[in-house]
């Protein structure tokens, strides 16, 4: 995704389809389509944060293959979050863009991992689990090993029913509405870290 960064300036010279990535992305997807296939992308930059051209021609690709990729899965940003993708034309959730958060401190965030369950027949996400190691524990004791931590799983936490586009694009909604949740989240995201957005109070950061 190195092809879209908005801080690649040789990318200047030519924002259409850098390497023919996208080109080469279409191809697979077509053949997968043809063989009743199934994909997961993973890659580093999450395609809102992307060159608007490359963006939006990747943000078509995964409106014509939504039967085809079934996960998708980016970095960069070091916090979790996820992205709802919706129909080229429509308001339809019809995938969503899970951003891991990083095993890194950098900036403010706990080191964390993330473990992915999926469907084995249709194989789409059925849940998520994020651990992670407080530093600031560890850093206490630096002679004994990390104690990696359960810091949630999506369907608990968040109180879904399933993993599915549209689960989602109803977590946001709640999200939208419940101070209580949107700080859960906040907290999530940096895996109990210091969000800059937040204040500590009773033991808990929040928003």
């Amino acid at each position: 995704m190195q092809s879209c960064n908005n801080m690649n300036w040789w990318l200047m010279d030519d924002r259409s389809d850098p390497g023919d990535q996208l080109k080469w992305l279409e191809q697979e997807l077509a053949s997968l389509e043809i063989a009743g296939g199934f994909a997961h992308i993973m890659a580093h930059i999450p395609p809102n944060e992307c060159l608007h051209q490359f963006g939006e021609r990747y943000h078509a690709l995964m409106d014509r293959y939504q039967n085809v990729v079934r996960y998708s899965s980016f970095g960069h940003t070091h916090q979790e979050d996820f992205l709802v993708t919706r129909a080229m034309n429509t308001v339809t959730p019809i995938g969503f863009n899970l951003i891991t958060g990083s095993g890194t401190t950098m900036t403010n965030v706990n080191p964390g991992f993330t473990v992915i369950d999926f469907d084995e027949e249709f194989m789409v996400p059925v849940n998520i689990h994020t651990y992670y190691m407080d530093v600031n524990e560890s850093n206490k004791n630096p002679s004994k090993q990390p104690d990696w931590k359960l810091l949630h799983d999506y369907i608990e936490e968040y109180s879904m029913v399933d993993l599915s586009p549209s689960s989602f694009r109803d977590l946001t909604n709640r999200l939208y509405n419940s101070l209580d949740l949107a700080q859960k989240y906040e907290n999530n995201r940096y895996k109990l870290g210091i969000s800059p957005e937040a204040k500590y109070h009773d033991d808990k950061y929040i928003c």
